[in-house]
């Protein structure tokens, strides 16, 4: 049909103050700095994507991206929808380098595909779970910030707390006693962004259990190429060790399940891309490898994208799609089925992704 021919494209720039810098060990944001693909049909129908630019963890930049989006733009102009998986797989060759880019282009591709189908995101995956709760992060800071932040967000309704750790041990230890006593009885993650070694961590988490404090999962606790430091913590350790700066590729996750380096893996769109994020869903469950869906720092778009596609798919442990939280005002309308205690109600969505940047429709 004519009508589901690609006609124009646009990026621009989606730019929002946090409420709180988001500190973790390599870095801090004070401000969502992302861009915006655009995707509109011959029909008028419209698709879009979000670039999350984490240049401290992938050392990609938001005039790259622009670049790049504007190449894949060039790209899919006269392609008709009806071939949409061919589109995905042009972008994957063609924006390889540049995976903020690609998870972009790709999510506007299937919003589109999605939109023009009358269909949500989420009953394209399968629509196997209708909703998900995600956890809510303490960033790294004070004792005295995360025990107020926690009491605020567990009167709020969330149960489950991921502390950012590595920046000053002694402070990570007063810090997660904090939250454990703001939120007793609550399930607490841990996110060292590659801030230890081996050995480290393993103290380090003996400690927090003679505390009392006993984690439901370690996430990325040594550097991003110390394998080895992945696979002894994932046989010294009770709880799952989750690769997350380690699982940037498809090769990485298949690699590391292969030779049993870790029990978890962390999925982010902007890391793969729909497609690569698809087979490792594929092989981490084959294997009995559990599952987190993460994200970088994203408004509502490409959050409620990343929770279609692991409710979508189901067979996730962990969720961790918070970041909408932090933002005062990403310009996002639609995403009337996130409540204000992290429940991403998917079945409610009517078709694609179901958030648009203020003023779209």
């Amino acid at each position: 049909m004519k009508d589901s021919i690609i006609k124009k494209f646009s990026v621009k720039e989606l730019d929002a103050e946090l409420f709180t810098p988001f500190t973790i060990s390599t870095g801090s944001h004070r401000s969502l700095e992302n861009l915006v693909f655009t995707l509109e049909a011959a029909g008028g129908v419209k698709g879009c994507g979000e670039a999350a630019i984490a240049t401290h963890i992938t050392g990609e930049t938001r005039g790259r991206t622009a670049k790049s989006l504007r190449r894949a733009g060039e790209l899919l102009t006269g392609l008709n929808m009806d071939n949409y998986l061919g589109a995905l797989c042009k972008l994957e060759e063609a924006l390889d380098g540049n995976r903020a880019a690609l998870a972009a282009a790709q999510m506007a591709v299937l919003d589109l595909a999605c939109r023009l189908q009358g269909v949500s995101l989420w009953k394209f995956f399968g629509g196997r779970t209708p909703a998900l709760k995600t956890d809510i992060t303490v960033v790294i800071g004070g004792a005295d910030a995360a025990l107020s932040f926690t009491k605020k967000m567990r009167a709020r309704g969330f149960r489950i707390f991921k502390v950012k750790t590595g920046s000053d041990m002694d402070e990570d230890f007063r810090r997660l006693e904090a939250v454990k006593k703001a939120a007793p009885g609550c399930a607490i993650y841990l996110d060292a962004n590659c801030a230890y070694g081996a050995k480290e961590a393993e103290k380090f988490i003996a400690k927090l259990a003679a505390r009392g404090i006993r984690p439901a999962v370690l996430e990325q606790p040594v550097a991003k190429d110390d394998l080895d430091g992945l696979a002894y913590l994932s046989r010294k350790l009770s709880m799952p060790v989750c690769a997350d700066e380690s699982a940037y590729s498809l090769d990485d996750v298949f690699r590391m399940i292969r030779a049993g380096t870790v029990t978890a893996v962390n999925i982010k769109l902007t890391k793969l891309g729909f497609l690569r994020a698809r087979e490792v869903w594929a092989l981490a469950r084959a294997k009995g490898v559990k599952l987190m869906m993460g994200e970088m720092l994203e408004s509502e778009l490409a959050s409620a994208a990343a929770a279609e596609f692991a409710g979508g798919l189901g067979g996730f442990d962990f969720t961790d799609l918070d970041t909408p939280f932090f933002i005062k005002d990403s310009g996002m309308t639609g995403a009337g089925f996130l409540s204000r205690d992290g429940v991403y109600s998917l079945d409610r969505v009517k078709a694609g992704i179901g958030v648009l940047p203020r003023g779209e429709k």
